[in-house]
């Protein structure tokens, strides 16, 4: 009978220079299964075909498999990271994983990352199938990075993953391309709770206590930008009756002065711990509402129906796309970066420009007031002056509940009010 090492001897031996925290329990409950391959050779054969992997490249990826597969204590710990990576996205699980080595291989050790996520593939898709979820829906999720990953080992020998966590998504087949965008889950842990009025079914998002704000409702700080005379604090005053605090303008900031509800008028609909989907947006046309809606809805179906387990509130994500400020700059009427952020509950992040700087630059650090950079697009000129003024721009977050999802296209959450209070309170603190 084969001897199993605990956790505490497992990592002694396999000596990785990176793991997540918080594997010990899980290795303990994990029950091994009498697989001996850690990838099916079938599989790996298929894709060496598709791809026109050269042999050599074959050869070298073969002896890496075999590698972990021929070291009992290293095979185990693999087929457990392979089962937790498998299912940790759909349990929104906060463990980070990221590229690691094993020190005790000797040999091929720069391949293990790649190996990992690649002998994630089969197991993965094996557990859409058991849901019954049609093949097409995921057959080509793991592909996206699998295609460049393969490129750049062939082309230059470098099996380096670029961004593992974001890869992770794919190769597990956790994340899906629904028409327009992606969708995986995620856990809500943002400092705020939305409340639902029971008659008007008007949304208000209102901000915890104890965070620190600029006069224009922006974090003190973001951007190191800080304003000293006109910040304030958020306050949370709650009796039996009514909540006083801190209302998150839609358009993206914090305001000053609090707001009042009575409780029995306002149910709560999003608190910390609830499930969303983050969506994300690939990169091509079609960043529209009519687009956003009917992606919104193929994933509540989706999970709705295949992952009954998961209680989707609605949807969350961040992007430099979502800066209210930006509607300063682009035709409010024509320009799908606002029509979109016009359907979505924006709210204030910590993050500042660096994915704007990125998106538009080329580079998170990009100085396009002081450097000489081409500006190719009325955008890049438009922003460039902006922060001319001394302005910056901020990475938002968005929240979608999935009721307002049949109202995408006429502005569910943001009235004209909101907008005009934006106006009066953008860089107010300049």
């Amino acid at each position: 009978m084969e001897i199993r090492l605990d956790f505490k001897e497992s990592i002694a031996y396999c000596n990785f220079d990176y793991l997540p925290e918080g594997l010990e329990d899980k290795y303990n409950r994990y029950q091994p299964d009498n697989h001996t391959l850690l990838i099916p050779r079938n599989f790996l054969f298929d894709i060496f075909e598709q791809y026109q992997i050269p042999e050599y490249t074959r050869q070298l990826l073969i002896h890496g498999i075999e590698a972990i597969e021929n070291d009992r204590v290293l095979f185990l710990f693999t087929s457990f990271l392979v089962g937790d990576l498998c299912s940790a996205r759909n349990r929104c699980d906060e463990d980070f994983y990221t590229n690691m080595t094993p020190g005790c291989m000797k040999q091929y050790g720069e391949l293990y990352s790649f190996l990992l996520l690649l002998a994630c593939v089969v197991p993965s898709m094996e557990m859409l199938e058991k849901r019954g979820i049609p093949i097409e829906y995921y057959e080509k999720i793991p592909h996206q990075p699998l295609k460049a990953q393969f490129e750049k080992l062939v082309a230059h020998g470098d099996s380096k993953v670029h961004d593992f966590p974001w890869d992770m998504n794919f190769y597990t087949c956790s994340i899906f391309r629904l028409d327009r965008f992606l969708f995986i889950p995620y856990r809500f842990e943002d400092r705020f709770t939305m409340f639902r009025h029971v008659n008007t079914q008007k949304v208000i998002a209102l901000r915890h206590a104890g965070e620190e704000f600029r006069s224009d409702g922006q974090r003190n700080g973001i951007n190191d930008v800080f304003d000293q005379r006109g910040h304030f604090t958020s306050q949370w005053d709650e009796n039996a009756d009514c909540i006083i605090a801190n209302r998150i303008n839609p358009m993206g900031f914090v305001e000053r002065e609090p707001t009042s509800i009575a409780k029995k008028e306002w149910e709560p609909v999003l608190q910390k711990g609830d499930t969303l989907l983050a969506l994300h947006i690939p990169s091509g046309p079609g960043y529209t509402p009519d687009r956003l809606k009917n992606s919104m809805q193929m994933a509540t179906e989706l999970y709705a129906k295949y992952f009954p387990e998961l209680c989707i509130k609605g949807f969350w994500s961040a992007s430099w796309l979502y800066d209210t400020r930006l509607s300063l700059l682009l035709d409010n009427e024509k320009s799908n970066i606002v029509l979109v952020q016009n359907q979505f509950y924006n709210y204030p992040t910590l993050e500042g420009d660096g994915m704007l700087r990125y998106e538009l630059f080329g580079d998170r650090e990009a100085d396009p007031v002081h450097s000489p950079i081409q500006f190719t697009t009325s955008l890049q000129k438009a922003a460039a002056a902006y922060m001319r003024t001394g302005a910056r721009f901020n990475t938002l977050s968005m929240i979608v509940l999935k009721e307002e999802i049949e109202k995408i296209g006429s502005m569910p959450y943001i009235s004209a009010a909101d907008n005009e209070k934006f106006i009066q309170t953008v860089d107010s603190h300049l």
